[in-house]
């Protein structure tokens, strides 16, 4: 049993800093770099996908682009879930689902432009 435990917390640490190595040290949802990637009336939704890539939902208008929305935490979240799922510890997931917030980047915009974003964190409880 301890072998086990051993064995998912290596696991569950090489994922993470997988995560870490792979987004570059850098937040590209921090409020500063949205400040400087996203501009409203000048940033077009090509620049936006080159970015922070393909949008999870995008609704489109006759125009063009409306609204995009980006999961943020899912698959980081996803890979925690997984390796908890492991664990033999009955209270480590509920513990996780406690501490534990689902981020979405909110995309809208007007004329091929950003007109506006956001992004909202909401407890998964």
């Amino acid at each position: 049993m301890l072998r086990k435990m051993f064995l998912t917390v290596g696991i569950f640490m090489s994922l993470t800093a997988c995560q870490t190595l792979s987004s570059g040290g850098d937040d590209k949802y921090s409020t500063a770099a949205l400040a400087q990637n996203l501009k409203v009336g000048v940033t077009t939704p090509q620049e936006v996908r080159a970015i922070y890539g393909k949008p999870d939902y995008a609704s489109d208008g006759p125009s063009g682009p409306e609204y995009w929305k980006y999961y943020i935490d899912r698959n980081t979240n996803n890979l925690i879930d997984s390796a908890l799922t492991l664990l033999p510890i009955g209270g480590a997931s509920m513990a996780t689902d406690n501490m534990r917030n689902d981020r979405d980047l909110h995309v809208h915009f007007e004329n091929n432009r950003v007109s506006s974003y956001s992004i909202d964190g909401k407890p998964t409880n």
